[in-house]
């Protein structure tokens, strides 16, 4: 009986946190513009079971494209397979920064996800963060980069559920 009753806990463990996996990312769910001074803005964030994949462009240049899966820690995304490695199964082995890989990984925000990219140029750490939030019919983007020791906000915006 008790492994009866260990196995529906982790059945129901599993199926709840498939759920709640991608609850955040489905309140910023489709395909979302604006243009900004900075160029036109461009999210698509399309979630899938467990996963969500999130593309980001600002003035035709990608910030952000990749598939999130959640991790042990509630709350926290790791960047996925893609691709081919997907459909074969592998794991992504985690990206080392000081080996020159960039690190990506999503957090949940209240009503949307924060993205952050951790990166190491000439000796220096590089962290960009994509903060983007459901705000009434709206995605509100907050772009946001490390100088020294502060983030400095980059771009803000409300983005429009848009086609393309």
């Amino acid at each position: 009986m008790r492994g009866l009753l260990a196995s529906l806990v982790v059945i129901a463990h599993g199926l709840l946190g498939a759920a709640s996996a991608c609850a955040d990312a489905a309140a910023i769910a489709g395909r979302w513009s604006a243009e900004t001074a900075r160029g036109r803005v461009e999210l698509s964030v399309e979630p899938a079971g467990r996963t969500v994949t999130l593309r980001l462009r600002l003035g035709g240049r990608t910030l952000f494209d990749a598939s999130f899966a959640p991790t042990e820690r509630p709350g926290v995304f790791e960047a996925s397979a893609t691709g081919l490695f997907a459909l074969l199964g592998s794991r992504r082995t985690p990206a080392n920064p000081l080996e020159g890989e960039e690190l990506v990984w999503a957090r949940d925000l209240p009503t949307g996800l924060a993205v952050s990219r951790l990166a190491i140029d000439a000796g220096k750490p590089l962290i960009e963060r994509a903060r983007l939030e459901r705000i009434g019919e709206r995605v509100g983007l907050r772009l946001e980069r490390l100088e020294g020791e502060r983030m400095r906000v980059e771009l803000e915006a409300k983005l429009a559920r848009g086609t393309r």
